[in-house]
């Protein structure tokens, strides 16, 4: 079953939550030591990464459902009567080269 885009924005935004509730529980907390902070500090970290992570995995992901579509457009389908494709252009020289 395919998730719904509000699942995936959901999913996408859940770790940089997580990240903002650790680093706004560091900030409260007294007392504690400096190797508990640097821990804490360090679970934000992590959770930013995979929010950050997800969220380009997902921006990469709508390219290229984008990309697929506009090709999908511009090639005709084929087997159809009365659908021709395209006139081929000549492939054009190697840089540095005169045409003739």
């Amino acid at each position: 079953m395919a998730m719904t885009r509000s699942q995936i924005a959901m999913v996408v935004t859940l770790p940089w939550l997580a990240s903002g509730v650790v680093l706004l529980a560091m900030t409260r907390i007294e007392g504690e030591t400096q190797e508990a902070k640097l821990g804490l500090f360090g679970s934000a970290a992590i959770c930013f990464s995979i929010g950050c992570l997800a969220r380009t995995s997902l921006g990469l992901h709508d390219l290229m459902q984008a990309s697929q579509a506009r090709n999908a457009q511009a090639q005709p389908a084929q087997g159809l009567p009365g659908v021709t494709a395209p006139p081929q252009q000549p492939p054009l020289p190697p840089p540095g080269t005169r045409r003739s």
